[in-house]
């Protein structure tokens, strides 16, 4: 929400009695626990705002100078921002002053709850932090003075929300000191802490701070847990596929097929599906599909019909639709530059922590350069690598689904679906994911032909709510879309869970 007036600071109606204009400061004083020269000294002080009365106004401040505020009502938990600014953390100045620790919080009032505790370099996001993680761009955009603090503390809140905070700015800062604070039982933030224990419980709390990532691995009870998201599962949300694929966030899955079967087409398929349904952003690095094959089928599945016959308004349709779910990774060939494992992490970081990409596809796995060390088998390397994707996968939150071709089969008699154990080099491609599917041309007793995928592999069956088996269907040329060939029920093993 914005404030209609575009200057920081500027909400106060003229002639307000002061009393009235008091009321804020009070409330911060003696509800909230602030000390008066602290809120003095940080430029917070109450004012009266048009639309929400009597209002706390806590100026954005850059080089000392204030450039955005944010008004927060007392009567009502409300609030408007300065229009036209976009705000970076709130006491952003901190970071480039002092040599202490650096303090994350999720808002003004707790950030000023941790300066009283002793931490000087204290910031808040400007507008909370979301289950989604939609907010990552202030963070990403502080990494180089975040970095230059000995170690980050990240106090968020006690909550859903809150619970992924950690993670994502361990993930942006991958390689620094990052810290979490668990919060004692009945206090949501460090506000809370401050209002019912005071400043020295507070103070112990960011002193306990548990390192996200220490070298080795640690140890933990059920109850200290280190804060992470609730399991999320990513479905299609359409029958049939719900009974047989699931792309679980913080896991890898393997997908093969048989040449020509329409690998690379049904995963795309799978993947605009997902961005749809479940309304996330997903990469892919098609190393041997074009760009322009990838945007035709996305205007084919949004529009019903080719991207060289769209209207200029579904045009802006498949674009919008692009921009906000879909990122692609184009290689560039230079001498200097390898695409193997070390530039496909890269790459990966990038899209799971800048573009919040919850769903990954490599197609195909055979593209990369794979270099493995002076006498290595290329078994032993392709165990070690997948080890390497399954945990960027829970590192950095996303799912990583890897597309990986079969080793030449026989083409004598009938060609049978391959499995994860038919993929060149190791057993690892079936070993290794959550999930595992194969995509395959069959025909029936009539020689009618159809698409057959196949799940070979399910590690969490009561997670994903089904069991390996299989489904069919029908592929349509035009809008490079599946149907049911014929009832799945007795292809599929169990039913989806919400």
């Amino acid at each position: 929400m914005t404030e209609s007036n575009g200057n920081a600071g500027t909400a106060i109606s003229r002639g307000e009695p002061s009393s009235k204009i008091a009321g804020p400061i009070r409330y911060l004083i003696e509800v909230r626990k602030l000390d008066a020269v602290l809120l003095e000294h940080m430029g917070v002080r109450a004012d009266v705002h048009p639309q929400l009365g009597p209002v706390i106004a806590l100026p954005y401040r850059r080089d000392g100078k204030p450039y955005a505020g944010k008004f927060r009502a007392i009567e009502k938990k409300d609030w408007r921002s300065t229009q036209g600014v976009s705000r970076g953390l709130f006491n952003e100045d901190a970071l480039r002053e002092g040599d202490g620790p650096v303090v994350i919080t999720e808002g003004e009032i707790d950030a000023l709850s941790v300066i009283q505790a002793g931490y000087s370099r204290a910031v808040s996001l400007p507008d909370g932090w979301t289950v989604d993680g939609g907010k990552r761009d202030v963070l990403i955009e502080a990494e180089p003075l975040l970095r230059t603090a000995p170690y980050i503390i990240v106090a968020g809140d006690a909550d859903e929300a809150g619970a992924s905070l950690p993670r994502t700015v361990s993930n942006i800062l991958d390689g620094h000191d990052v810290r979490y604070v668990t919060w004692p039982d009945g206090c949501k933030d460090a506000n809370d802490v401050l209002m019912r224990f005071g400043e020295g419980e507070l103070a112990g709390c960011l002193a306990d701070a548990v390192q996200m990532d220490p070298a080795g691995g640690f140890i933990t009870s059920l109850h200290d847990l280190p804060p992470m998201p609730e399991r999320r599962v990513l479905r299609l949300g359409m029958s049939p596929y719900d009974h047989g694929l699931a792309f679980e966030v913080g896991a890898m899955s393997v997908g093969t097929g048989t040449p020509g079967a329409g690998k690379s087409t049904f995963t795309t398929f799978a993947a605009y599906h997902i961005a749809r349904h479940e309304n996330i952003r997903v990469g892919l690095l098609p190393f041997e599909t074009h760009s322009y094959r990838i945007r035709d089928q996305i205007a084919r599945l949004l529009c019903r019909k080719p991207f060289a016959e769209l209207t200029n308004s579904e045009l802006a349709q498949v674009h919008t639709f692009g921009d906000r779910h879909i990122r692609i990774v184009h290689r560039r060939y230079s001498a200097d530059v390898q695409h193997h494992l070390a530039w496909l992490r890269a790459n990966i970081k990038i899209l799971a922590v800048r573009d919040n990409c919850k769903l990954i596809i490599i197609d195909p796995w055979n593209e990369l350069e794979h270099l493995p060390e002076k006498g290595e088998s290329m078994t032993a390397y392709i165990n070690f690598a997948l080890q390497q994707i399954r945990s960027w996968a829970e590192q950095y939150d996303t799912h990583i689904c890897v597309i990986a071709h079969p080793r030449k089969m026989s083409t004598e008699g009938k060609m049978k679906c391959p499995t994860g154990y038919d993929i060149a080099d190791s057993a690892a491609f079936f070993n290794k994911p959550a999930l595992g599917f194969s995509v395959h041309k069959d025909e029936d007793g009539d020689g009618d032909e159809f698409v057959q995928i196949m799940t070979w592999k399910v590690r969490e069956t009561q997670l994903y709510g089904f069991s390996p088996g299989n489904m069919r269907l029908r592929f349509h040329e035009h809008g490079m879309t599946y149907s049911k060939f014929e009832s799945n029920a007795r292809y599929t093993s169990g039913k989806a869970s919400a």
